[in-house]
């Protein structure tokens, strides 16, 4: 290609390999003026095809520009930084953009976007437009600093164009760097200043300087001087970085009610900049002005013109779910996070927060204090430490904070909790003090949440027994998370009032003896004849069980457990002459579960009939269907 490339460096060994491998698909001529005489540039610069010179360095960018354009063998010329380079995923785009300006006429100046980046940063791109592309036969470089490219047929008309070319630059990553490079500068600037008082461009660049050394009051100074000026433009391409420049030095000096006024006003010069309304609402914000902000922000993304790309999107929809996130609606909150792109990690990490912390509102665990001993209820706290619930301790006993830990104390009897149902909107999840909490999946517990459905949910409790052959563990199934209104506590234990969906809940709860003794079960529940059973009380346990089989539901889950418990009960009891009426009947029902099938066999073994209990045992093990992985296992 008929194209010089011209770069001036100093000491940026790497960034300038980076450069000038990124332009060898030009195949152009490429020449690297070093301001720095170093013998590695020297290296870097002939190994990858490129002509080296050195220029003696007089405080001044242009004059080293200009230099480079002489050593130039071709008239049409880009300019390139050594700390910028070209995407090879963009070669063909820019590759054709080089040669349809070559095609041009030689009046034209042509502008390409300098895309700012930071490292390790993959989203929030600035694109700049830059002057970078024209014939040195029209035009030089002028400008000690944050030098232009000016023609000089001072009697022709030049014309400028942007042209479909981005240059990546990461040359002012990072604070420190962006104060000493505005350090550097200023001086430069000021030089020229004195030659050319009223040059806006100038004037603008000062401004910035001071604004990035934080020097407001010389900031503002300026900044106040440019916008007076009779030849600024708010078509300027620098001309919204003047407003933006001038609003941060007003705030930062204290001066709130001219930047919301100057807000109004910048509003009509830029009306469909994103840039300009995503920054309002930045500005609103640190202004304390929530409503204005989230219309600034709303209308940043509707914008068509953009320059720090993000701005008319993700960056604003981030900000907007920040907003409804602080003030509590998680619902519009997630909206706006959702808005972002897939690949935008900082909403993607509040999503993920803010689904936490929803879901650690969505539930509440209520610890009734029946057994009002103290390390009963240290052990049950301790249990429930890494859950991420609210916890509440209903006791008439009161105990210290350092016990209590995150756990907040209600000075109630363990009943109150019926209040706490018919007033909450969340799901309650009931232990009783003295219980571990074994295991709880949280992670499959928020998917049975997020269904919002009226729940009754059952999780696995096991007590110790008496009952060796059932590893002196009883295990079944009970109704521990509720859904608010849903649901009453009442004779011990948590009851759906109206129809819920009931389904198993990811949970293990391990539930003492002296726990299940505390509670208030009526008799008349296959509960109490359990509780009777796991205390070895199997004479009064079968007469409670006897009475509840009577008129229940074989349909249930607990009525299941009742006939298998009945059955041991009867053994160990020996009182085994009134179980053959019903056997029948409950082989029908139960025939297909390990734990009835389990109970049969010893029943069988009692009245001597060995092949028939091993037959039963058998079909015990082939089923494995039982909540006790002793049944389960036993051969």
């Amino acid at each position: 290609m008929d194209l010089s490339v011209c770069i001036i460096t100093k000491n940026e060994n790497e960034k300038l390999k980076r450069c000038l491998k990124s332009l060898a698909f030009l195949k152009a001529d490429i020449v690297v003026v070093d301001t720095g005489f170093n013998d590695e540039t020297r290296k870097i610069v002939t190994e990858l095809n490129g002509r080296y010179f050195t220029f003696e360095w007089c405080d001044d960018f242009s004059a080293a520009r200009n230099y480079s354009l002489e050593q130039a063998y071709y008239d049409d010329i880009m300019v390139i930084d050594s700390d910028e380079w070209l995407d090879e995923k963009e070669m063909t785009f820019n590759k054709a953009a080089l040669e349809s300006f070559i095609r041009r006429d030689l009046y034209t100046l042509a502008c390409c976007y300098q895309v700012n980046i930071e490292p390790n940063l993959a989203y929030g791109e600035y694109h700049a437009v830059v002057p970078r592309i024209f014939s040195k036969k029209y035009f030089h470089y002028e400008g000690k600093a944050h030098e232009q490219p000016v023609s000089l047929m001072k009697d022709v008309n030049s014309r400028t164009i942007t042209v479909e070319l981005k240059m990546y630059h990461d040359g002012y990553a990072g604070a420190g760097v962006v104060k000493a490079k505005s350090k550097r500068n200023l001086a430069l600037l000021l030089q020229d200043l004195k030659n050319d008082e009223h040059n806006i461009y100038l004037l603008f660049q000062v401004g910035m300087s001071y604004l990035n050394l934080e020097q407001y009051e010389l900031a503002l100074k300026y900044f106040e001087e440019e916008l007076a000026n009779r030849n600024f433009n708010y078509s300027y391409v620098y001309a919204y970085d003047v407003c933006y420049g001038y609003l941060k030095a007003l705030l930062n000096l204290g001066q709130t009610d001219l930047v919301l006024a100057k807000l109004t006003y910048f509003a009509k010069k830029f009306p469909n900049l994103a840039d300009f309304w995503y920054d309002a609402g930045d500005f609103y914000l640190k202004l304390n002005r929530i409503n204005q902000a989230v219309e600034a922000f709303r209308r940043a993304v509707k914008c068509s013109q953009v320059t720090l790309v993000g701005k008319d999107g993700d960056f604003a929809y981030y900000n907007l779910g920040k907003i409804y996130a602080y003030l509590g609606d998680f619902q519009q909150a997630s909206y706006y996070y959702k808005q972002c792109s897939a690949d935008f990690g900082p909403a993607q990490t509040e999503l993920l927060a803010l689904r936490q912390r929803q879901f650690s509102q969505a539930v509440t665990v209520y610890i009734l204090d029946t057994l009002k001993d103290e390390r009963a209820l240290i052990k049950t706290l301790t249990s429930l430490e890494t859950l991420p619930f609210t916890k509440l301790v209903l006791s008439q006993k009161a105990y210290p904070q350092a016990i209590l830990g995150k756990s907040k104390l209600v000075q109630l009897e363990p009943s109150a909790l019926n209040e706490y149902l018919k007033q909450t909107t969340n799901y309650s999840l009931v232990l009783y003090s003295g219980e571990s909490l074994v295991d709880l999946d949280l992670g499959k517990l928020k998917a049975v949440l997020e269904s919002k459905l009226a729940l009754s949910g059952y999780g696995l409790v096991f007590s110790p027994n008496q009952v060796k052959v059932l590893g002196y563990r009883s295990f079944y199934h009970e109704l521990r998370l509720a859904t608010g209104t849903a649901h009453e506590f009442q004779a011990g234990l948590l009851q759906a009032t109206s129809d819920t969906k009931e389904v198993l809940i990811p949970l293990t709860i391990e539930s003492p003896i002296e726990v299940r003794a505390s509670l208030d079960f009526s008799k008349t529940s296959s509960v109490y004849a359990t509780l009777l059973f796991i205390e070895g009380n199997y004479t009064n346990a079968l007469k409670y069980y006897q009475s509840y089989l009577k008129d229940c539901d074989y349909g249930l889950e607990e009525s299941l457990h009742s006939v298998a418990n009945a059955i041991l009960a009867s053994v160990f009891s020996d009182q085994i002459d009134w179980l053959e009426p019903y056997l029948e009947t409950w082989t029908q029902f139960y025939q297909n579960f390990a734990i009835y099938q389990f109970s049969l066999g010893h029943y069988l073994k009692k009245i001597g009939k060995k092949q028939a209990a091993q037959q039963a045992f058998r079909e015990a093990k082939r089923l494995a269907n039982s909540l006790n992985p002793i049944i389960n296992e036993e051969d």
